[in-house]
């Protein structure tokens, strides 16, 4: 059961014999016949030895009363499956000793008598196999991808797909590339990355890598347009879908070398588990950013709830405090009516004064039925007058009442920054005396 002798006599150098022995009798007979061995007293000991040098030759030396001979053996095995390995054992552990031969090791010796048989093991080596070229580039690329794209998991969702595109066309190398993602808002391709120069991928006409990215996104499947084709850049064009479970999402192009070669758009590139990885983390940054909408929004009008208006509000007074201009807050309510209490003006209000927002303007709900607006004057219009422009903006807020309601008249206040608070509540509570007052002086 032994290896044959591919190169016999030849002497083990210094540190290529690595032994486990704990017996001192055991020990001294080893250092007797194999001077050269390096003695360990614990198998952990020996398999970190072997980690940092793997050796030659592997020798273990338990007596019955210790660990199993077949578990440490097979340790070894697994961490250097072309060391021999060698036990030595008592006459006792012969029996179980053999069942090893063939699997976790080459041979034994039993004590005492047969030890003097281990030189003569010691000198048969094994044929050197090929060398061993492990193509670590590409999977430890794929790893550090992995990783730099785990590092994205919280970006906001078109953010976290262009800098993962750019991430998976980095892998490749490729010089030119871009990315669209689905919009299903506009139902269209949107052009998120262009590496590689403003025109994507160094094409003279756009429009046929949109349209392959078109198909690629359709079909779900790799698309390769070889150098020459039409429609493709002068270095050939892969086409590859960033898809999950559920649909493509979007598409990723690259031009170049990489086409020719190892594809991003082959399979078994590595490129298609980077792309999945890529589409589960967008879902979920879509499905996160939508959970973040719903908490921060009135599920009846779709306006921002209290609490988020309100710390809007207070950016856009930093916003106004860096820039040295204005802000206004319009406060809204219904005058006491039977339309007031119906069940439900509140929500139909609501929806009506989102319609009438303008661009650049911010609505909340900040009661049942108590809402506010937030607006900039511009530049043009505070010079004009802001106080006549945010007196404009509330009349015409005021005037959204009949189309929740033909019977519903709602009551406005103005309160400006940094005129009447430097803070969204200051400016609130400014707007709500306004309101106050307004009622006492009607009734």
């Amino acid at each position: 059961m032994t290896r044959p002798a591919t190169h016999p006599d030849t002497a083990a150098t210094t540190g290529d014999i690595l032994c486990v022995c704990r017996d001192p009798s055991t020990r001294a007979l080893l250092q007797r016949f194999v001077p050269d061995a390096c003695i360990h007293l614990s198998a952990a000991e020996a398999l970190l030895a072997a980690a940092r040098r793997p050796p030659a030759h592997i020798i273990l030396a338990f007596d019955s009363t210790e660990t199993s001979v077949g578990d440490v053996a097979a340790a070894f095995r697994r961490a250097h499956p072309d060391v021999p390995v060698y036990a030595v054992v008592q006459a006792v552990d012969e029996p179980a000793t053999r069942g090893l031969l063939g699997t976790d090791l080459d041979d034994y010796v039993v004590l005492p008598r047969d030890v003097c048989r281990l030189p003569a093991l010691l000198s048969q080596r094994p044929e050197p196999a090929e060398p061993h070229r492990p193509a670590e580039t590409v999977p430890r690329a794929l790893f550090e991808a992995s990783c730099r794209l785990a590092d994205l998991a919280m970006a906001e969702p078109t953010s976290l797909f262009r800098e993962g595109a750019r991430t998976i066309l980095g892998v490749f190398g490729a010089a030119r590339g871009c990315a669209f993602v689905w919009s299903e808002k506009d139902e269209r391709l949107d052009l998120v990355l262009t590496v590689g120069g403003n025109e994507a991928l160094g094409a003279v006409d756009p429009e046929p890598v949109r349209a392959a990215a078109s198909r690629c996104l359709r079909t779900g499947e790799r698309l390769r347009l070889p150098a020459g084709v039409s429609e493709a850049p002068p270095d050939g064009l892969a086409c590859l879908p960033v898809r999950d479970a559920e649909s493509a999402i979007g598409v990723i192009c690259l031009s170049g070398p990489a086409v020719d070669g190892s594809s991003a758009a082959e399979p078994g590139s590595g490129a298609e588990a980077l792309a999945g990885i890529l589409a589960r983390l967008y879902r979920a940054a879509v499905r996160r950013q939508e959970l973040a909408r719903l908490a921060h929004r009135d599920v009846e009008t779709g306006l921002l709830k209290a609490n988020p208006f309100l710390a809007y509000v207070d950016s856009r007074i930093a916003e106004a405090r860096g820039r040295d201009t204005e802000l206004a807050l319009i406060l809204l309510e219904p005058e006491a009516s039977v339309a007031a209490r119906t069940a439900d003006s509140p929500a139909r209000l609501g929806l009506a004064v989102r319609g009438a927002l303008a661009r650049g303007w911010e609505a909340g709900r900040l009661g049942t039925v108590r809402y506010a607006v937030t607006l900039s004057p511009s530049e043009e219009e505070a010079s004009a007058g802001a106080e006549a422009v945010c007196e404009s903006a509330a009349r015409r807020m005021a005037g959204v009442a009949p189309r929740a309601h033909p019977d519903l008249l709602l009551r406005t206040a103005v309160a400006r920054f940094p005129k009447d608070g430097a803070t969204a509540e200051a400016l609130v509570s400014a707007a709500e005396r306004r309101l106050r007052a307004s009622v006492e002086e009607t009734t």
